[in-house]
């Protein structure tokens, strides 16, 4: 069937990806988890350890593991918060904001050698593809959560 080597392609596709990303990330020895947490962060500077806890789905315990974790390698910091000193906010240290401009960089630069001798009308053709197929597997997943 077309179908299951289509989706076995899409498999391959997104592991190779994963592969070329942790070897990015192995460089700072992080996870993709502490990277997404830096990340987060980053994007939300004013969110308290337990909001980005709640967000990430981590429990409080692992997230304080994590956080230490980012510490000890200077990523991160903690500040006291002026408005309440007994609470500490999360601040990205200037080699956690290197690591990231590096690891964005890292990754554009991965995505346009994953699509080099492609043309725009093939870009577009697969992109729209790929809407079609992530809708249906939206509605695949809503179904399971029904049942």
């Amino acid at each position: 069937m077309i179908e299951t080597d289509v989706a076995l392609q899409l498999k391959e596709t997104h592991q190779k990806i994963v592969q070329i990303l942790q070897q990015k990330i192995d460089e700072y020895d992080l996870t993709f988890g502490q990277l997404f947490l830096i990340m987060k962060i980053d994007n939300n500077p004013e969110a308290s350890q337990k909001e980005l806890a709640k967000q990430m789905r981590f429990t409080e315990g692992a997230m304080s593991i994590v956080v230490k974790r980012l510490i000890s390698s200077n990523m991160l910091k903690q500040v006291p918060l002026e408005a309440d000193m007994r609470y500490n906010r999360l601040v990205i240290t200037d080699l956690g904001k290197a690591m990231i401009d590096d690891y964005k960089e890292y990754v554009i630069k991965v995505y346009q050698d994953i699509f080099q001798g492609f043309n725009e009308e093939e870009l577009e053709k697969l992109f729209a593809a790929l809407i079609k197929i992530n809708d249906n597997l939206s509605k695949i997943n809503n179904n399971v959560d029904k049942n």
